[in-house]
């Protein structure tokens, strides 16, 4: 007859047999249904390399494995598998578990292995856990973009010999986020080029002559804008005098003044001819320096003398 005492003991440890029981058959519940990839695994190899390298004379972690694949490529083969969940084989493309817990060298790149070194460097450095975006590869080579994050597990600091770790696959909000910023720069350029057209307006005052008011600094840039603007409005609408109107423009250095040039040389290859208005006395000095060009350039003081000019019966003929 089991005494008494005995009895209640083995009860009692029946008792702690069953909840461990039912606590690990919720734990593979929860780990088999969450549908973010999870990976159990054992790094104490790992530790174990890392301490080797450090006990041979490594100081900075880091360098040594960048400088050293052989090492990096190592560590990567002492991780041992203990199992994944379902959202991992999902993730990964693979139909079983045998194909992933085979080992980590079909799921890594180039990406990939950065992340991993800058981990064990970090759970080396006395870290718990570590995180960034980086990329995985399916087992067909298909990148994804995963939030990476390990953490070791509880009691498991000085041996590394539970670690888990978790794969967030954010390829649909990488995709959104490009696109979205792609979307953006090409508003950016559309509003740029919409603002280049209203900057340098082209108004028509008859059938033969349009005005192009220019203001603000001129660059080289700025210029080959206008004189397309220019063109363009010439050849749709046939007009045969365009006056280029400058009063708003501030200074005119050697670019500004060379691009307005080359408008009228572009201008008269068309048949048209330019009218230059605006002209103030550092204007006149500074195309005096381009002196062989001025027969051909027909240049008022003001706007108004410009389109004085360009509407009398005088305007030049194609």
């Amino acid at each position: 007859m089991i005494p008494t005492d005995t009895e209640d003991e083995l009860t009692r440890l029946r008792r702690r047999i069953e909840e461990l029981e039912t606590s690990e058959a919720r734990y593979r519940g929860i780990f088999e249904s969450i549908p973010i990839s999870l990976w159990e695994e054992d790094w104490s190899a790992v530790k174990q390399h890392i301490d080797r390298l450090v006990a041979s004379g490594v100081t900075d972690l880091d360098a040594h494995l960048q400088s050293n694949r052989g090492d990096l490529v190592t560590c990567m083969r002492l991780v041992k598998i203990l199992d994944v969940n379902k959202a991992t084989l999902d993730l990964c493309g693979a139909s079983s578990k045998e194909q992933v817990l085979a080992g980590l060298s079909g799921t890594f790149d180039e990406a990939t292995l950065g992340t991993f070194r800058r981990e064990i460097v970090a759970l080396h450095g006395g870290a718990t856990f570590y995180e960034e975006e980086t990329t995985a590869t399916t087992l067909d080579r298909a990148p994804r973009a995963v939030m990476f994050r390990i953490a070791i597990g509880a009691g498991a600091g000085r041996t590394w010999g539970q670690c888990i770790v978790s794969l967030v696959d954010i390829t649909d909000r990488k995709r959104a986020e490009e696109a979205l910023a792609q979307s953006k720069e090409e508003t950016i350029r559309a509003q740029k080029t919409m603002l280049a057209k209203l900057s340098t307006p082209v108004i028509p005052i008859s059938p033969e002559v349009i005005v192009m008011p220019l203001i603000g600094a001129l660059d080289q840039a700025r210029m080959d804008q206008a004189t397309g603007t220019l063109l363009d409005e010439l050849q749709r609408s046939g007009a045969r005098i365009a006056i280029l109107d400058i009063t708003g423009v501030p200074g005119m250095d050697a670019e500004a003044t060379h691009g307005i040039l080359q408008a009228a040389r572009a201008v008269r290859l068309l048949g048209a001819q330019v009218v230059l208005t605006g002209i103030r006395p550092e204007v006149a000095r500074s195309l005096l320096d381009f002196g062989s060009d001025l027969p051909d350039l027909v240049t008022r003081s003001t706007l108004q003398a410009g389109i004085a000019y360009a509407i009398r019966d005088r305007s030049p003929s194609r």
